[in-house]
């Protein structure tokens, strides 16, 4: 198989299977991450305490996400720390297994893309991939809304949907909307950020501990990817928005990976094999 080809039908799980799977991964890892939780730093230091203040999330001082992520994240706030912790690994780990197979991904994708180390590391970490995850099942204008939760994780793969979308003007409009109604709600929530990034920076790890980004000499390649989306419209544009998303993040952590690493498996799963040892070269070599 070359690296153009999709995956063949043959080795496509059917709806009924996709279904049944995903509800047995859920299951069983929601039992598992209850009884043998994971660290889930930022799960327990960020995303769960913002979840009790959806309306004033900066207080949380390690939160760099825009404002309306806390009111995703609010209903986790009627479950006690420890369920709630290990309803999120579970999500994480069975919306990312089910975008594999929504975008006809292989068992094979799916094993790589559950064994991945970005994976790994986003259960280990805690954090909420599966937010902007489920944008890629909408590929929409609310798609849109729910990648601007976690922007680094993907944002520019909405330049496909954009591209593909029926009414643009409407797709344009209501996040714009959104966003400009969120200063009324949040007030200069960017500013917000700023200051927390400053806070973070300042503690003893700080964003440099865990940032993999290669900023700012990968801005060329970003941009050449946003350009080569908008003349070519490929087959898998949302693939190449993700990796342009990444060339042009300040900030990125190895778990951010994520969603670009299901769909490349899903696309390209003998190549993904390659990608998948590259990627876990990262861990032995950094030593965490």
């Amino acid at each position: 198989m070359s690296i153009s080809e999709p995956t063949p039908p043959s080795k496509r799980l059917s709806p009924i299977q996709q279904k049944a799977l995903i509800a047995v991964v859920f299951t069983l890892s929601f039992f598992l991450f209850l009884v043998f939780p994971t660290a889930s730093v930022d799960w327990h230091e960020t995303f769960y305490p913002v979840s009790a203040v959806p309306l004033n999330p900066y207080i949380i001082k390690t939160f760099l996400n825009p404002p309306w992520l806390g009111i995703v994240l609010f209903p986790f706030h009627f479950f006690p720390e420890n369920l709630a912790q290990s309803i999120n690994t579970s999500l994480n780990l069975a919306i990312i297994g089910l975008l594999v197979v929504h975008k006809k991904g292989s068992l094979l994708s799916l094993f790589l893309t559950l064994t991945s180390f970005p994976l790994l590391s986003l259960l280990a970490n805690g954090s909420i991939e599966w937010i902007p995850a489920l944008g890629f099942f909408a590929q929409n204008e609310f798609g849109i809304l729910l990648l601007l939760a976690k922007p680094q994780s993907g944002l520019l793969s909405g330049i496909d949907w954009f591209i593909h979308s029926k009414n643009k003007l409407f797709f344009f409009a209501l996040p714009t909307v959104f966003i400009v109604g969120s200063f009324f709600t949040w007030g200069n929530w960017i500013n917000k950020i700023l200051l927390n990034i400053n806070y973070v920076n300042k503690q003893s790890s700080g964003l440099s501990s865990w940032n993999i980004s290669l900023f700012p000499w990968t801005i060329p390649i970003g941009i050449a990817l946003v350009f080569y989306i908008f003349k070519t419209r490929d087959l898998h544009s949302e693939l190449l928005g993700a990796i342009a998303t990444y060339s042009l993040s300040p900030y990125l952590a190895p778990h951010s990976l994520t969603i670009s690493f299901a769909l490349l498996s899903a696309y390209y799963p003998r190549f993904s094999i390659l990608i998948w040892f590259l990627l876990w070269l990262y861990p032995l070599l950094h030593g965490n």
